[in-house]
């Protein structure tokens, strides 16, 4: 893929912002973040009428074969969708879709520099005792996006669901997303799809904004544990809010050291504390549902990581072939666990 310099970025933004004067590219560097997409931070300064001005922002860029089916104008819409409705969310600031000049589709937003977001790094010790208000701020956030009325959201951009037809609609797309990136038998995984069939959840209490990767690793946070901002809106849509409650208490976000969820709570504290936000019940049923789909669709996302890795011709990324190897095992026992066959 073509290399990202900052004389690349100079000439695009001369290009797109002809008004500007003077501008300037310093400390272009990729971020070692993500599976999907590559992410870039740099410092811009230019001038125009108002005077100077310098911004440290963030670009993420499409590339040819991601783990995820999704775009650069699907996240930016859904960042700008929920940008002042309670949830904090860094500021849009410009899309490209065009892969020409950049070599790639590319969004650019605020750089919230500064603040963690290593899921790895809360569990060290010195994060312990600040795990409880970490919990608080983590799914009573999660709990506030799933009351945000879905119909005060400008979510067009977005495919259309129902709380009767939100469940299928997404096995569905998941069941498709295992077919396209056929692995060989997936006995466990399809065992898994045939009992969500013949066991229908009951329809979604309402429609919520869904942000489909909702857990630790996902937002940023202060020194003293506060949820600054919700990353990564890449996998959002319209569907039933107990699927992002469920994501966030998956196994294989766990850390496998306790019962910790996301590795900070115990799931019986994150339901708690996602129903007082939210004013919705998870119902035990309903979750469970939605648990054992979203290990179908963590199956698909690793079964996409395998296919990136297999069918990338030059330069792969490393991660593709760690997810592939790693989590697709992992999910499977998360699977039997769920229907308890572990």
């Amino acid at each position: 893929m073509k290399a990202l310099t900052e004389a690349d970025m100079t000439a695009y933004l001369q290009a797109r912002f002809p008004d500007w004067q003077d501008v300037r590219i310093e400390g272009l560097h990729r971020l070692p973040l993500g599976a999907s997409r590559e992410t870039y931070r740099f410092d811009l300064s230019y001038r125009d009428g108002a005077g100077a001005r310098s911004d440290r922002l963030i670009l993420r860029r499409d590339p040819p074969v991601s783990n995820v089916d999704s775009d650069r104008n699907h996240e930016y819409s859904s960042y700008r969708a929920i940008h002042g409705h309670g949830i904090p969310v860094p500021r849009m600031i410009l899309l490209e879709e065009d892969p020409g000049p950049m070599g790639g589709a590319i969004s650019i937003a605020e750089d919230m520099r500064g603040y963690h977001n290593s899921e790895y790094q809360l569990q060290e010790p010195v994060w312990q005792d600040k795990l409880p208000h970490i919990a608080e701020q983590m799914w009573g956030t999660m709990g506030r996006l799933a009351a945000v009325p879905v119909e005060k959201l400008d979510l067009e951009f977005m495919t259309p669901a129902t709380p009767e037809s939100t469940a299928m609609q997404e096995l569905d797309f998941w069941e498709a997303t295992l077919d396209k990136n056929d692995v060989g038998p997936e006995p466990v995984t399809r065992a898994a799809i045939r009992w969500l069939r013949r066991n229908p959840p009951a329809p979604a209490q309402k429609l919520a904004m869904v942000h489909g990767d909702f857990r630790a690793g996902n937002f940023l946070y202060d020194d003293e544990g506060n949820l600054v901002a919700v990353l990564d809106w890449e996998m959002a849509h319209r569907g039933d809010p107990l699927e992002d409650l469920a994501w966030s208490l998956a196994r294989v976000f766990s850390f496998g050291k306790d019962d910790r969820r996301s590795g900070i709570a115990p799931r019986a504290d994150a339901i708690r504390i996602w129903e007082a936000a939210s004013g919705l019940t998870a119902d035990p049923e309903a979750l469970h549902w939605w648990e054992l789909l979203n290990c179908v669709k963590g199956q698909g996302i690793w079964n996409s990581c395998a296919h990136a890795w297999t069918t990338t011709s030059g330069e792969r990324e490393v991660i593709h072939a760690y997810a592939a190897w790693w989590l697709r095992n992992a999910q499977d026992r998360a699977i039997l666990e769920l229907m308890g066959h572990l």
